[in-house]
């Protein structure tokens, strides 16, 4: 049973009432992520999540741990290219303690100058973790790559030399613009009670002010005109990671359920027609798969595989010639149905927990303004027909729209540019 209502300040609350649990999660999500900041704001929303961790009026970073230490609860954050969320987990005798300490960290923190100096050293060290991990190396460079020239290019990290740069008055300034009422939503999954959840909330997120903000126009990439492109970044590492993305859909429109089904069947389960060949024939790689990458205006859908550098050539022309015999004689009757069944449990099991739920409802009324129930996700995944999977494999499955991009010791770049753009 879902709850949604406004705050009296004008925050949206979406609640989703589960009985059986002992526990609830809260999460307060904010409309605005790298895909919101300027070239020069790169990074600052993720540094901001960090910072509303270090103090506020009334605790220390270390008396905010403490606090939730003590009433069992768990506390955390994250960034994403369009939203920021911060959310708390406790068990429901708790839920009063839990939203206070939440809402105590989003609504004041101090945002202490030489805690900011601390945590962009921090956030530095990420940065630098992250171009270690040859993985975070390849989604930024088929991010980056695939959607170059709109918003969503720029990385959630951000560069380095931004993180040196802001200020505390940078990071006040951003968050005056887009940490409004207006683009706030509260989502709240669990065994809680609706009268004290929305009395707590009121108490302690309705001394906010309310006022609006609107998403600025360059965040707006529904528009964008994808080009075909190709890049490789030299990482003396043992394998080379491919990643491929081709224009798909946005997180609000129905085809998204038939590209899933048609995603298990290429590379989204172990049954997948890319996992048992690259992985199972042939032994050419561990990890390699598929899946739509979905936001609010556009989407990709991406295939990778991390693999030696001698197999980069082989392995990526068998997920190009997967990708042709799907698009030459789609899938069997046999992988749609069952595709569909797996995709369906998937769905009821990444859903239960109250952690997993409220980033659900979260997300979508984040991005699209609505959330739907368990019963209507399945009931979407059931009315996919074979013709809506044919559909999505001659709108999606275009070669000749195919970014590709290549991370570690790539021994013939011209020959995987000819691979890939049919050129050789």
């Amino acid at each position: 049973m879902f709850i949604k209502k406004k705050l009296s300040n004008g925050v949206t609350l979406i609640a989703e009432k589960l009985p059986k649990f002992h526990s609830v999660t809260c999460g307060i999500w904010v409309g605005a992520g790298s895909i919101t900041e300027t070239g020069e704001e790169n990074g600052i929303s993720h540094l901001i999540e960090h910072m509303l961790f270090k103090g506020t009026e009334k605790r220390s970073a270390k008396e905010i741990a403490i606090a939730v230490d003590n009433i069992g609860g768990q506390i955390n954050a994250f960034t994403s290219k369009e939203s920021t969320c911060y959310y708390i987990k406790m068990i429901n005798e708790k839920v009063e303690q839990g939203i206070e300490i939440l809402a105590d960290l989003f609504c004041n923190s101090v945002l202490d100058e030489g805690e900011l100096e601390k945590e962009k050293s921090v956030v530095l060290e990420e940065i630098a973790m992250s171009n270690d991990n040859p993985e975070d190396v390849a989604m930024d460079l088929i991010s980056s790559t695939f959607f170059n020239g709109c918003s969503l290019q720029k990385t959630i990290l951000g560069p380095p030399k931004n993180i040196k740069s802001f200020e505390r008055e940078d990071l006040k300034s951003y968050i005056n613009r887009y940490y409004s009422t207006e683009n706030i939503v509260v989502a709240v999954a669990g065994g809680f009670e609706e009268k004290q959840l929305i009395e707590c909330l009121e108490e302690h997120l309705g001394g906010m002010a309310p006022f609006g903000s609107s998403i600025p126009g360059f965040a707006d990439c529904g528009d964008f005109s994808y080009a075909k492109g190709f890049a490789v970044v030299e990482k003396d590492i043992e394998q080379v990671h491919v990643c491929m993305g081709l224009p798909s859909y946005s997180v609000k429109q129905e085809k998204r359920y038939a590209l899933s089904v048609l995603n298990n069947v290429i590379g989204g389960s172990m049954s997948s027609r890319l996992f048992q060949r690259i992985r199972e024939e042939m032994g050419m790689a561990y990890a390699v798969f598929s899946h739509p990458v979905l936001y609010r205006d556009t989407g990709m859908y991406s295939l990778y595989a991390g693999t030696m550098a001698q197999n980069a050539a082989t392995v990526t022309e068998m997920i190009l010639e997967e990708l042709d015999r799907v698009k030459k004689d789609g899938i069997t009757q046999e992988e749609f149905l069952q595709s569909k069944e797996q995709l369906k449990g998937s769905l009821m099991l990444s859903l239960e927990s109250t952690s997993a739920k409220m980033n659900a409802i979260g997300k979508s009324m984040i991005l699209t303004g609505r959330v739907y129930s368990d019963d209507e996700l399945l009931h979407f995944i059931n009315k996919v027909t074979y013709e809506d999977v044919r559909g999505v494999i001659d709108e999606v499955i275009k070669p000749e729209n195919l970014t590709a991009t290549f991370v570690g010791k790539v021994e013939d770049e011209g020959a995987l540019k000819g691979i890939v753009t049919k050129e050789a």
